[in-house]
């Protein structure tokens, strides 16, 4: 096997580029989804009790989508090692896979994460109208913490149909077979 691609978003893109992005699709989530629902629901009180729940959500959104890119992975039989390390008194999770990822598992593996979300989400939001604002606030910062997977997915996108990715250390390699 050789390696096609070496996809660092980091260092390709910029860690302060990808948090400007995020926040300004958080922005634009928040504004597209709160604004229609005022519109087409102006009859609705809405309810600013529970705040510290919504807080509690927004804090595990974090490691709940680290879980759901691994959810995939673990039911088609990949091995994958976990490590909780503390920064400063914030726990951060790292996930490794053993081996490497087929092209359609990764995908799915980087997908699983925000269609949970917003199926999740959009529920809450019909069942719990009052709510509303919450789940639109909490939307909008999940989408914006898919930016880097949608980053990576567009990678993936281009690359050949029949390939490999495996994670190192600062990103990942996109792994061809030799045609001999």
């Amino acid at each position: 096997m050789y390696c096609w691609k070496t996809i660092n978003l980091s260092r390709d893109i910029g860690l302060h580029r990808i948090l400007f992005i995020s926040m300004l699709t958080m922005i634009f989530v928040f504004i597209l989804t709160y604004l229609p629902i005022n519109l087409l629901f102006p009859k609705i009180h809405y309810h600013d009790e529970h705040f510290l729940l919504f807080v509690f959500i927004l804090i595990s959104m974090m490691p709940i989508h680290k879980l759901l890119h691994v959810v995939p992975l673990v039911l088609t039989g990949c091995r994958v090692s976990f490590h909780i390390k503390f920064y400063r008194l914030f726990p951060t999770f790292q996930l490794k896979t053993c081996e490497g990822i087929k092209k359609k598992r990764m995908i799915i593996s980087l997908l699983t994460p925000f269609l949970t979300f917003i199926i999740l989400f959009g529920i809450g939001g019909l069942y719990y109208p009052a709510y509303m604002h919450y789940f639109s606030i909490a939307l909008a910062f999940h989408i914006g913490m898919c930016v880097p997977d949608f980053l990576l997915l567009r990678h993936l996108l281009f690359a050949p149909k029949v390939c490999t990715i495996e994670e190192y250390e600062d990103g990942y390699e996109v792994l061809v077979q030799n045609n001999r």
